[in-house]
């Protein structure tokens, strides 16, 4: 296989990714209030000088990081729609453990740390103008996987996609903090019983 060179475009992709990492990483230890961009820079490894020229604040850098996460999770569930010829609602299971090892993989932290960010956006204008861009594009983002899955199935077109999802958000971002305080609730069934709850209320056929 050949190695592709590193271009500076590449390095700075590189480092880009390297700095999300490590932010991923003392944000969940710290909390956004509690985190700097010095610790973050010092677990990249990198100066913050580098920090900065990658992200213009510490509040950039989290809406980056956030931006990041729906874009993995988005891809994710494309691939989880792509990965059999079997009709989705026939794959209960399979987004359960999606579900599940988004959780995971994101932990509880995740739902902690959008929670305090939102607080912090709601009583600051700027930060949440780029906040709510942010969770537009995850919403936009999530419509149109639903409207290709709607248009595999002969389903007629939503009559909003964009709030839709939004609803559907909301309920697994609801479920996402129930788990934090009580896992024992927000266990297998609960979550099968969500999403079941959203085939039908998307008017997928049964099976």
């Amino acid at each position: 296989m050949a190695i592709e060179p590193l271009t500076p475009e590449r390095r700075r992709q590189q480092t880009r990714e390297h700095l999300l990492a490590a932010a991923a990483q003392v944000f969940a230890e710290r909390g956004f209030h509690g985190a700097s961009l010095d610790e973050v820079a010092t677990v990249a490894g990198f100066t913050k000088g580098a920090v900065y020229s990658n992200f213009k604040s510490k509040e950039d850098l989290f809406l980056a990081l956030f931006r990041a996460r729906y874009e993995q999770e988005a891809e994710v569930l494309r691939a989880t729609l792509d990965a059999s010829e079997i009709p989705s609602q026939a794959r209960l299971s399979d987004f359960v453990a999606l579900f599940q090892d988004q959780a995971h993989l994101a932990r509880s932290d995740f739902g902690l740390l959008y929670q305090e960010f939102w607080l912090y956006a709601a009583r600051n204008p700027a930060v949440r103008k780029e906040f709510t861009r942010v969770d537009d594009e995850a919403a936009e983002a999530l419509a149109e996987l639903i409207a290709a899955e709607r248009d595999g199935l002969d389903l007629d077109p939503l009559d909003n996609g964009v709030q839709t999802a939004r609803i559907i958000e909301i309920l697994f971002r609801g479920i996402g903090l129930l788990r934090i305080l009580q896992p024992e609730v927000a266990d297998e069934s609960l979550i099968e019983t969500a999403i079941a709850f959203v085939a039908r209320g998307l008017g997928a056929p049964p099976v």
